[in-house]
């Protein structure tokens, strides 16, 4: 654990030496496998690209999860911590302290939930990246195992979870982190431009607007008659 724990930082804290690596060491290999022979590289060189790199997404996967349950310790304590001055303001309103009871209690039920489901959602996130950068890098041309690449810049990507650990702000950290080492992967793993990345990034919002698009014209023609 220790181990999956040091590659995990180390690859959150050099994101672009570790994407960079990847590449480096599938290139290594496809070369070592069509020439037969390990004399490429220097010996120093060689061993950087032999060794293990990275994390898997299972990896990245449990890492991740046990950044979000120190999130949520910090949001349980300030949760507690705002009930118990909210009570203490409105002891003469039994019905407020009540409301305000009840949307406390609600707010930690879903928190509970956020972190019970995490995996599930990190799964479904990480493919969902995973798959939007398949079709890109098929559109694109990439001569690469799409699937395997596509899965390291997505892992790699999601070690930003790290900024979890710090309160109030980390979450925030976290999405904006998000974002720029997905950028990162594409740019110097798969082999994206700056163009090509941008439009990966922005694809999803792309997406969202279109179907907000085709939402309205569905209303326009249904208020319309059509």
């Amino acid at each position: 654990m220790n181990e999956i724990l040091s590659n995990y930082l180390h690859s959150f804290l050099h994101p672009w030496q570790t994407q960079d690596l990847l590449r480096r060491q599938r290139e290594y290999h496809g070369e070592v496998e069509g020439l037969g022979q390990l004399e490429l590289v220097e010996d120093r060189e060689k061993k950087k690209l032999t060794e293990d790199i990275g994390i898997t997404f299972e990896q990245s996967l449990c890492v991740s999860w046990m950044f979000v349950i120190f999130n949520a310790f910090y949001s349980l304590i300030g949760m507690f911590m705002g009930l118990h001055l909210f009570e203490s303001f409105s002891l003469e309103d039994s019905l407020i302290s009540y409301s305000q009871s009840i949307l406390g209690f609600t707010s930690i039920f879903f928190l509970i939930l956020k972190v019970v489901f995490f995996p599930l959602v990190f799964w479904f996130y990480g493919k969902f990246w995973v798959n939007i950068i398949k079709v890109f890098a098929n559109i694109f041309e990439k001569e690469v195992d799409i699937e395997e690449v596509g899965v390291e810049v997505v892992t790699h990507a999601f070690t930003t979870h790290t900024f979890l650990v710090i309160p109030i702000i980390g979450l925030l950290l976290h999405r904006v982190a998000n974002i720029v080492y997905l950028f990162s992967g594409l740019k110097r793993n798969l082999g994206f431009n700056t163009f090509q990345s941008v439009l990966v990034i922005l694809c999803p919002l792309i997406l969202l607007l279109f179907s907000f698009f085709l939402m309205a014209v569905s209303v326009g023609m249904m208020l319309t008659g059509f």
